[in-house]
């Protein structure tokens, strides 16, 4: 991060009501969609949009704001954590910036797993694991959220995703979209809310019950077998590999996460393979802009230096998918 952490907490107080109670402002994560910190003293989480610019353009953190608000109006549902202010001015921090309540609890990192996650016992982590996976199904039972817009079809989300591979510059997955849209995708019911990025990581945990849901960036009204497809990239499969999370002891399967998914929504599973490819090709979207921009030396994060491993990685599994389809 290159901003100055003092001078961020000076503006605060004199913007903030209630802002004398802010006594310094800490990093936390450097996103490629935003950047935050956390507001010591009123116990206060900040976000900004990166200092080097979103690999993804349209996550701005305005948006992201007034997500979290209608969010929290859906009462007794989703545990996100509340706004405490939206700014539009500028002028106050250099760039819009919202600030949200700090939620207790702690996240299992996506490769950097805590102590409490791996000295608990099998059974901590499979309860742990359930109560993710039941939240993630219980998106399915959400209405449409009109600040979303119009519910999105899997096809047109796999349009945008597909012009976005051709913007970075990646041909191999501008190919794989084209195979994966020669087939209309399954369809399980209504459309629903649909988060867009259930990874484990983005649940916040307090002594084993979930006390949050957070980064919604890529949250649409749409199939909710997009979610699921997205869930199973993480466990082991007949193509891939399980994510450092659900290699632990007491995980569930790919099987039982699916079985669980079916069970609570109520919807048929069949054909979630397509909606697993299109979350694989999304996810590569992301490589693939990282990779291109590292290439052209427009970025020079050197965390972007590792998009073109984990690129070529998941494109072979893409392609192995595909080709076992038939497409």
């Amino acid at each position: 991060m290159s901003r100055n952490p003092e001078a961020l907490a000076a503006a605060l107080r004199g913007y903030l009501p209630g802002g004398e109670t802010v006594r310094a402002v800490v990093p936390l994560t450097t996103g490629f969609s935003n950047e935050t910190y956390r507001i010591e003293g009123a116990d206060w989480i900040l976000r900004m949009p990166p200092a080097g610019g979103a690999i993804l353009k349209g996550h701005d953190v305005l948006a992201q704001a007034r997500l979290y608000a209608a969010l929290g109006e859906i009462a007794g549902r989703l545990p996100v954590p509340g706004i405490v202010a939206i700014c539009e001015d500028e002028s106050v921090l250099g760039v819009p910036f919202f600030v949200m309540e700090c939620v207790k609890g702690a996240e299992v990192h996506d490769t950097q797993l805590p102590d409490w996650f791996t000295a608990a016992d099998d059974q901590f982590r499979r309860q742990l694991c359930e109560r993710w996976l039941t939240q993630v199904a219980g998106f399915a039972d959400l209405a449409p959220l009109p600040l979303l817009g119009d519910p999105v079809s899997p096809e047109q989300d796999a349009r945008m995703w597909r012009a976005f591979a051709d913007t970075a510059n990646c041909p191999p997955l501008v190919a794989a979209y084209d195979r994966l849209l020669s087939r209309p995708a399954p369809v399980s019911g209504p459309p629903s809310l649909v988060h867009g990025d259930v990874k484990l990581s983005n649940f916040m945990w307090h002594h084993g019950e979930l006390s949050a849901v957070l980064d919604w960036e890529m949250a649409i009204n749409g199939e909710p077998l997009s979610d699921l497809g997205y869930l199973l990239i993480f466990f082991e499969g007949p193509f891939h590999r399980a994510s450092t999370q659900l290699k632990e002891p007491g995980m569930f399967t790919r099987e039982e996460a699916i079985a669980l998914w079916e069970r609570v929504t109520g919807r048929f599973s069949k054909g979630v393979i397509w909606h697993e490819m299109a979350q694989i090709a999304k996810i590569l979207c992301t490589m693939a802009e990282g990779t291109n921009l590292w290439v052209t030396g427009r970025n020079t994060d050197p965390k972007l230096a590792y998009f073109q491993k984990n690129l070529d990685y998941y494109l072979g599994v893409l392609v192995s998918m595909l080709d076992a389809e038939g497409m």
